[in-house]
């Protein structure tokens, strides 16, 4: 399991197995590979022990406040022993217990092995930046941060969750909590979980993104999004390692960046992806944002033969199949051939500020919706341009679907009709269920971070980084920066929404002119093109392992080719199940029993 995801942690490597004097507790190994970046000394090391209450810890993320809980703390938990946001967290366990976690700002997933209690305590941050998957079966318990680590126990039989199936068809990424592995799951965000003898006891909530409705002045609103989001990037600069900074030169990053230089006290780095070809590419604009700000600037420019090559590369790498994240991979790639294990993202602020159309649209959805829902399904369907396009717009112009139901069909791939036809189960929900009267950007800000951020921008960036040995970090989701937003939600005097007016009100002042209003660009490739060329070989060795499965026996992958090279069928709902077959072959279909496996343990003994 730990030879399965060293990548995230080339630094260091450590094991333990722990036990009470009670027999019936049974015991517990941990495991960790380090990404050493705060404490670099062999004192930061884990599996991490407190020798006054024999308690244990692995622990994955960063505590950006740890220096202002360790200093709360003080000496009332006993002796320090490192500088390691790690032992802060296993004081802050023996001094407050589990209400610890709500003392903690930062990405993180952790276990706790409790030596008095014999139990182990599992907590996952509030916005879910970094993962935790686990596997209950008899009497034990699997739980890593990725699930290729679960597969090379040996333990797991090959059977496919149907649910997480029909979910990452739907959406072209698989909901949490589910997995496509039955059996295997996520903890939730905001959630913790206790395990005794190897039984899972209790799961709960400590926090949820919740919308509000708060009334205050304009000017009190535009000061506390400035303080917050500097005080988060502040935070997020900590660390005994040099830290860089994506830098698209889109407003998200742009203003990151801008905060960053000045708070780090030194040069910061930057890095842009570009292009050879133009359509696609951005640098002129991170070029002058790198100028303003004084940093010293990486532009690593690509061909697009040579993006199109490291395409199936980065497929490779993927824990779960997604139809996303190859810019993430490539990107990450750069910053860690230059020596870097720590970088700052823009990531969280389309969700925050309603950078996507998603905001208008439902905005638009909320008022005609009641009447064209009268309308028949048919002719709603046609209205829209007929076929796969049309059942969706049908399915979101529903009269009676909630909120929650319409951000779903604007974020999916495939109508729930077209799911039926597939002989697929019916998807889970994409995001939380929001309901009240809070402001509706508010109300789609929760959507789109427990939706879209959580099962695809968040996994895809933390598996995609850590690949590469990269940490990467999102002030943006800075959890305080978070509510101080939900709570004012994004719509002007007049009701209309916005595309990110109260974050350029807040800090418009650091970007250079011509940043600020030029329109969302975003990262674009011509996958329609590459899959008709370089990578055609890739899609048809995806699409012949869908052909041999059974549970996707309905679909019929010459259609989807035959629709998609007559323009009937976007790119993306093919691309989807070819790397789904990829995945399937390299991740699911190879995986053999390893020596340790339950099965040889049994007919060993």
């Amino acid at each position: 399991m730990v030879a399965g995801i060293k990548h995230r942690g080339p630094d260091d490597d450590g094991f333990q197995i722990v036990s009470t004097s009670r027999e019936a507790d049974g015991l517990a190994a941990m495991a960790n590979t380090r990404l050493a970046i705060l404490d670099l000394s062999p004192a930061g090391h884990q599996p991490m022990h407190d020798p006054e209450t024999g308690n244990w810890i692995v622990f994955n993320g960063e505590i950006y406040n740890h220096l202002e809980v360790r200093a709360e703390i003080g000496e009332r938990a006993g002796k320090w022993h490192s500088l390691s946001d790690t032992e802060t967290i296993l004081h802050a366990y023996r001094l407050w217990g589990r209400d610890c976690v709500l003392r903690l700002r930062g990405m993180f997933a952790f276990a706790i092995w409790d030596a008095t209690n014999g139990t182990m305590w599992c907590a996952r941050d509030r916005l879910g930046i970094k993962p935790l998957y686990y596997c209950a079966q008899k009497n034990a318990l699997l739980f890593a941060s990725e699930v290729r680590a679960l597969l090379a126990s040996g333990w797991l039989r090959s059977e496919l969750d149907h649910v997480g199936l029909a979910g990452y068809v739907r959406f072209g990424a698989v909901p949490e909590p589910y997995t496509l592995l039955k059996g295997v799951q996520s903890l939730l965000a905001g959630h913790w979980m206790l395990v005794r003898a190897g039984c899972i006891e209790k799961v709960e909530p400590y926090w949820h993104p919740e919308p509000r409705q708060a009334d205050v002045e304009r000017g009190s609103i535009v000061s506390e999004i400035r303080t917050q989001l500097e005080r988060a990037v502040h935070e997020h600069l900590l660390s005994d390692v040099p830290v860089a900074c994506f830098l698209s030169g889109g407003i998200d990053s742009s203003i990151v960046t801008a905060i960053a230089a000045k708070e780090l006290g030194r040069r910061l780095q930057t890095f842009t992806l570009g292009f050879h070809e133009t359509r696609a590419d951005e640098s002129a604009y991170a070029d002058a944002v790198a100028r303003k700000c004084g940093t010293t600037h990486h532009l690593v420019r690509l061909s697009h033969d040579e993006v199109a090559a490291q395409i199936p590369i980065a497929v490779g790498a993927m824990d779960l199949p997604t139809m996303d994240g190859a810019n993430t991979y490539i990107i990450s790639k750069a910053v860690a051939d230059h020596g870097f294990k720590v970088v700052l993202s823009g990531l969280g602020g389309d969700e925050l500020f309603g950078g996507y159309p998603s905001f208008q649209r439902a905005a638009w959805a909320e008022r005609w919706a009641p009447s064209l829902g009268l309308v028949p399904r048919s002719l709603r369907a046609l209205a829209a341009g007929g076929g796969n396009k049309g059942r969706r717009a049908a399915e979101f112009l529903d009269r009676n679907a909630s909120l929650s139901a319409r951000y779903a069909s604007l974020r999916a791939l495939w109508s729930r009709n077209d799911l039926e036809q597939m002989g697929l189960a019916d998807a889970p929900d994409w995001g939380d269920a929001v309901d009240g009267d809070a402001p509706l950007a508010s109300r789609v800000s929760v959507l789109e971070l427990s939706g879209y951020m959580r099962s695809v921008l968040l996994r895809d960036s933390d598996v995609l980084s850590m690949a590469h040995g990269l940490e990467l970090r999102v002030p943006f989701l800075d959890h305080v920066l978070v509510e101080t937003c939900l709570k004012y939600g994004l719509a002007d005097p007049e009701g209309s929404l916005l595309n990110k007016a109260w974050l350029l009100k807040a800090t418009g002042d650091l970007l250079p002119r011509g940043v600020a209003d030029r329109p969302k660009q975003g990262f674009i490739l011509p996958m329609a093109e590459w899959m008709r060329g370089p990578l055609k070989g890739f899609v048809g060795e995806g699409l012949a392992v869908i052909d041999g499965l059974k549970a996707l026996s309905k679909i019929k992958t010459g259609q989807l080719l035959d629709d998609f090279e007559h323009g009937r069928l976007q790119w993306s709902r093919v691309w989807q199940f070819a790397v789904l077959g990829h995945w399937l072959e390299d991740s699911f279909f190879k995986q053999q029993p390893l020596p340790n496996s339950r099965e040889q343990l049994a007919t060993t003994k």
